[in-house]
């Protein structure tokens, strides 16, 4: 092979992808329904309510722990008098 058919070949192989990349560059155009919009929004509602209860447990866990900690220094204070 010649040189000029090496860079040739090298040449429309390193171009290549570029310009497919470059015809990808006009605005997307969302052709949904009303009906797929309709399902991805009661997908999302099932994740909201399954994390509804991690929520809850947290509250709970976080309020406990608080609540353990003040009474402490109430009942150190009723023995010292």
């Amino acid at each position: 092979m010649t040189t000029k058919s090496i860079i040739t070949m090298l040449g429309a192989l390193l171009l290549s992808p570029t310009s497919l990349a470059l015809a990808e560059a006009g605005a997307r155009q969302d052709h949904s329904q009303l009906l797929v919009w309709a399902f991805l929004g009661m997908c999302a509602l099932i994740v909201i309510i399954q994390l509804m209860p991690v929520v809850m447990i947290a509250f709970g866990l976080i309020r406990g722990l608080v609540k353990d900690k003040a009474p402490q220094p109430q009942a150190q204070a009723a023995t010292d008098e």
